[in-house]
């Protein structure tokens, strides 16, 4: 649990698009396991959110520890991690786990693009939803008596189905779920997946409706600015006034009047 503040709780975030090409579900396999030993060291997640040691000195103590124990991807990723100040010492397991999700939704799209994200999100939905429906199932992996490979095994035997990227997530969320409920867990792990998802999206807002012509030139600029297959997603507001604006993930190209009057009345304004 966040301690109360008057800052707003978020994990620490990495970019991962350097160590993104390529990825494979092993990355995220060993930042999960990496988490699990910081979880279960208090001296350990003292030393990598200490704000008196240097951030390099942080960094260094996490390559001294898993550089013979995990690949190099994800020994990096946590190095860049704990690199950032961290508030308290759940911000940086918070961001370990952020990051794994996030590197399981990599694989999957590596593996299969925008179609394999989509049928990530709907395993961990649906996996969610059988999850919550069943007071048997939430009380079988609640029990404490159950070890972690047990809870596992029973999300395995729930969803037999599901993608490699969808069983490690699922299975995460029940054994290893750092005192959240399963349920809440999984959400938040659909988030994630969905936020990698929208970077196959293309948001358009224009001014008046696009000509199929108009359309399909649009497409195809954005599918090469972005090197990939994009799905557009069109809408119409009049109050643009003329030109276009799309956004792509957290990227916004504004090509729109309207912000080009509001960049003109800032620098009159000035």
């Amino acid at each position: 649990m966040a301690p109360a503040g008057n800052e707003p709780y978020r994990p620490l975030r990495a970019d991962i698009d350097p160590w993104s090409a390529g990825a494979t579900l092993d990355t995220a396999q060993e930042l999960f396991a990496i988490l699990d030993v910081i979880d279960g060291n208090g001296s350990l997640r003292r030393a990598l959110t200490d704000p008196s040691r240097a951030a390099e000195d942080r960094a260094g103590l996490v390559h001294r520890l898993f550089d013979d124990r995990a690949g190099r991807s994800a020994v990096e990723i946590t190095a860049h991690l704990v690199r950032q100040r961290a508030a308290h010492e759940r911000q940086l397991g918070d961001g370990i786990e952020t990051t794994a999700v996030t590197m399981a939704a990599v694989a999957a799209e590596n593996r299969g693009g925008a179609p394999a994200l989509e049928s990530l999100v709907d395993e961990l939905i649906e996996f969610k939803a059988l999850v919550e429906h069943s007071e048997q199932i939430q009380g079988a992996f609640a029990d404490s008596r159950a070890g972690a490979a047990a809870k596992a095994r029973l999300a395995s035997r729930l969803a037999p189905r599901a993608s490699a990227e969808g069983a490690l997530l699922m299975q995460r969320a029940v054994s290893e779920p750092r005192g959240a409920l399963p349920g809440r867990l999984l959400e938040r792990f659909t988030q994630v997946v969905a936020e990698r998802q929208q970077r196959w999206i293309a948001r358009v807002v224009t001014s008046r409706p696009l000509s199929e012509e108009q359309l399909g030139k649009l497409r195809a600029g954005l599918n090469r600015l972005y090197e990939r297959d994009l799905k557009l997603a069109v809408e119409v507001d009049p109050a643009l006034i003329g030109g276009l604006r799309v956004q792509v993930g957290k990227e916004i190209i504004d090509g729109s009047v309207t912000h080009r009057l509001g960049q003109l009345q800032q620098r009159i304004a000035a």
